[in-house]
C-alpha cells in the first residue's frame, strides 16, 4: 500500500510540474503575440507616416519591455521546477539534503 501511495504521490508532482509548465507557456505565447504586434504596427505606422521616429523608437522599447515580461515567470517557473525535481530525486534516492 505505501508503494502505491508513493506513485500516487510521484504522479501528482508531474502532473502539477506539467501544468505550471504550461501556464508559463501560455504567458510567453501571449508575450510574443503582444511583441509581433507592437513591432508590426510600429513599422506599418512608420511606412505609412502615422507614427513619427519617436514613437516608432518608444514601440520597438515598449515591445521588447513586453517580451521581457513574458520570458521572465516562465524563466523563474523553469528554475523552481527544476529545484523541486532535483530535490524530489534526490530525496527518492535516498540522498542527502533531500527535502520536498
Amino acid at each position: 500500500m505505501n508503494e502505491h501511495l508513493k506513485d500516487m504521490v510521484l504522479a501528482l508532482e508531474i502532473e502539477k510540474s506539467k501544468i505550471n509548465r504550461e501556464k508559463s507557456i501560455l504567458l510567453i505565447d501571449k508575450g510574443l503575440l503582444l511583441y509581433f504586434a507592437f513591432l508590426f504596427t510600429a513599422v506599418l505606422g512608420f511606412l505609412n507616416g502615422y507614427v513619427t521616429v519617436n514613437i516608432l523608437n518608444l514601440l520597438v522599447i515598449m515591445s521588447f519591455g513586453v517580451l521581457a515580461v513574458a520570458i521572465t515567470p516562465y524563466l523563474i517557473t523553469m528554475h523552481k521546477e527544476e529545484q523541486r525535481l532535483n530535490t524530489f530525486i534526490r530525496s527518492l534516492r535516498g540522498g542527502k539534503n533531500a527535502k520536498m
